[in-house]
């Protein structure tokens, strides 16, 4: 079994992120008297930021437990499934800019009944948890779309013979 869990460093930049949007955002609404449409764009500014600070809380408290027997995520909230209960995997890349240079990767893995755990690339470990889903969704016949087949093909690591799609 290995433990994962999002890195200080990752998450000190949206801590940062998230106080200058509330700063910008809610700041003004806190000393200044504004009424008007000005006032409710700041307001839904301020609320955007503030659930992005609660899921970078949320995802501080995170740990995410690779086993043989599969994945559990433990925090506030807590998600399992079991390999044998793995239905689809999907692994999407999103990007920043034009380029392609700068995103991240989300991985999702689903069982039944839409139970699903997702992980983005800031996971320590991710590579690793990335892998293991896709040799175990290949070991149980799961077809992986091209996108995910692509995307693993990225991480440059050997999972077997996966079928391009």
């Amino acid at each position: 079994m290995t433990q994962h869990r999002y890195p200080i460093k990752s998450l000190i930049l949206d801590y940062l992120r998230a106080g200058v949007g509330l700063s910008l955002t809610a700041g003004p609404l806190i000393i200044t008297d504004i009424f008007t449409i000005t006032a409710y764009i700041l307001l839904f500014l301020a609320l955007l930021f503030t659930v992005f600070a609660i899921r970078t809380v949320l995802r501080q408290i995170t740990t995410v437990a690779l086993t043989s027997s599969g994945v559990e995520s433990t925090g506030l909230f807590r998600a399992e499934l079991d390999w044998c209960r793995l239905e689809r995997v999907r692994l999407r890349y999103y990007t920043t800019r034009r380029d392609r240079r700068n995103g991240w990767m989300q991985l999702s893995l689903m069982g039944p009944r839409t139970r699903q755990i997702k992980l983005d690339s800031s996971l320590e470990g991710f590579e690793d948890i990335a892998l293991a889903a896709a040799r175990e969704a290949r070991n149980r016949g799961i077809v992986l779309d091209s996108t995910t087949t692509d995307n693993l093909y990225a991480l440059d690591a050997p999972i077997g013979t996966l079928e391009r799609r």
